[in-house]
């Protein structure tokens, strides 16, 4: 409490005595936190009732308790009890108010701690967050992440939407838990690759170091090692494993996409993301045609240049509004 409150500013400010300097820093544990504010006005409270600037208390009770049976059997007058009653009452509230600054520090610091943390990513870019363990996430362009304020106190859990790339702290005291929806993914040092994006019709985690336990609601289904992928058709809710890999699955991390024998459909989604553009399709050409090729340090013009070579097909961009189709 007394490093938390700036007792000595405080004391200067009700007594108006705070320089410039003092105010200003004043102002700044103010705005640290709402909480301070209430803290500031119960001790300007008593100090108008009493003119007694209250300090962090940590009262005795039984003493306190056994000092006021010793005046009352003591055959104190009425007269000279009441005399003595406003410092009592000014006592009990310095007292009260002292355990309510414990009390909204206290709640101020649970508030913080069920507080999330956000860190979203826009599409046409990506980035890369440390988080309070030390642990590595990159993050694909239209994700986010988010934690608790208390992260990796008891526990270390985040929430994805999107995709992300996860280079986990080895922590063998605390698990390290990734939710994305339907799949749980639950590791304590390893490296990994989730995919789950809202308009996906999979969900894929694909293992690149280490063990991942993928669970759902109830328990763990499998736990993967490197190379191997489980995939969550959203549509059907069955579950199937592959091996793949992972280095051409997170290879988006490193600025570059491979695709390797990928429908059209999944080609445009990826690409709307990498470059923060809208894709109309045409209707004629879905379902009928798959791509592999690379998109490194291609502009979107080059890039649908070389689709343009591997099928005929034209293009209109009007800002990032971009329609498709064949050419006649």
């Amino acid at each position: 409490m007394e490093k938390s409150i700036p007792w000595h500013i405080i004391t200067k400010y009700l007594r108006k005595e705070t320089s410039p300097e003092e105010l200003a820093e004043l102002n700044n544990w103010l705005e640290e936190d709402e909480t301070n504010q209430n803290v500031l006005t119960e001790i300007q409270n008593v100090y108008e009732v009493t003119s007694s600037i209250p300090q962090a208390l940590e009262p005795n009770k039984e003493i306190a308790w056994r000092k006021i049976e010793q005046r009352i059997t003591s055959g104190t007058p009425v007269k000279k009890l009441f005399e003595k009653f406003k410092y009592v009452a000014a006592a009990v509230i310095i007292l009260l108010v002292g355990l309510s600054v414990v009390w909204l520090f206290n709640a101020g610091n649970r508030t913080n701690l069920q507080q999330y943390t956000e860190i979203v990513t826009p599409m046409g870019q990506k980035s890369m967050v440390i988080l309070p363990d030390s642990s590595c996430v990159w993050l694909n362009s239209g994700s986010s992440l988010k934690y608790k304020g208390d992260f990796n106190v008891k526990e270390r859990e985040v929430i994805l939407k999107g995709e992300a790339f996860f280079e986990v702290k080895e922590d063998s005291s605390k698990s390290f838990r990734v939710k994305t929806g339907i799949l749980d993914v639950k590791v304590y040092g390893t490296s990994f690759n989730i995919k789950n994006y809202e308009d996906d019709r999979v969900e894929e985690i694909t293992v690149m170091e280490g063990i991942v336990g993928v669970s759902d609601e109830s328990k763990e289904l499998r736990r993967l090692t490197r190379g191997e992928q489980a995939s969550l058709n959203k549509e059907t809710n069955r579950i199937t494993y592959t091996e793949n890999n992972p280095d051409l699955v997170s290879a988006w991390k490193n600025n570059e996409l491979i695709f390797d024998n990928t429908p059209l459909e999944e080609v445009v989604k990826y690409l709307e993301r990498w470059y923060g553009v809208d894709i109309a399709l045409d209707s004629e050409m879905k379902g009928k045609h798959s791509y592999t090729f690379r998109v490194k340090t291609e502009s979107f013009r080059e890039m649908l240049e070389m689709l343009k070579v591997m099928t005929p097909i034209i293009y209109e961009i009007r800002g990032k509004d971009v329609k498709i189709k064949y050419s006649n």
